[in-house]
């Protein structure tokens, strides 16, 4: 089941897509965007609208970290969909506000990557500006 929600036409024409329509938690709590950067590097994205934001009217915690949690499962399977990633653990670390209207872009990166495990950083800009860091233990699962 598809849930309908509104593209985001600036990021679309930049060349991101949803990547998992049917994701009923994901697309309630953006949606997410993938994209890549001009060396095929993993980027996911997400504009901070009304329903990211808290009541300080800034982007919830939460918001934040499910936005570094989808770009380290991503790079954890490199977008394999043979592959299912499951998160172990999420170090997370706040550096500042972000308003609503901002464009977040996650940049994940992969740091190792055995059969079973990967081991996986991500840090998440406002513009120039760095607001959110991650490290994260991720299990790689084969889904057959």
């Amino acid at each position: 089941m598809t849930i309908e929600h509104e593209l985001d036409p600036e990021l679309i024409a930049a060349g991101f897509a949803i990547p998992y329509p049917d994701d009923p938690f994901e697309m309630r709590s953006g949606p997410f965007y993938i994209g890549a950067d001009a060396n095929g590097g993993t980027i996911v994205a997400l504009r901070a609208g009304r329903t990211q934001c808290n009541s300080n009217g800034v982007v919830h915690g939460g918001c934040l970290m499910t936005l570094a949690d989808l770009a380290v499962c991503y790079e954890a399977i490199g977008g394999d969909p043979a592959l299912r990633s499951l998160t172990v653990s999420l170090t997370a670390n706040f550096l500042g506000p972000v308003e609503e209207g901002a464009i977040l872009h996650a940049y994940p990166k992969l740091n190792r990557r055995t059969k079973r495990m990967a081991f996986v950083d991500a840090r998440v800009m406002d513009g120039e500006t760095c607001v959110f860091t991650a490290s994260a233990v991720i299990r790689v699962i084969d889904r057959g």
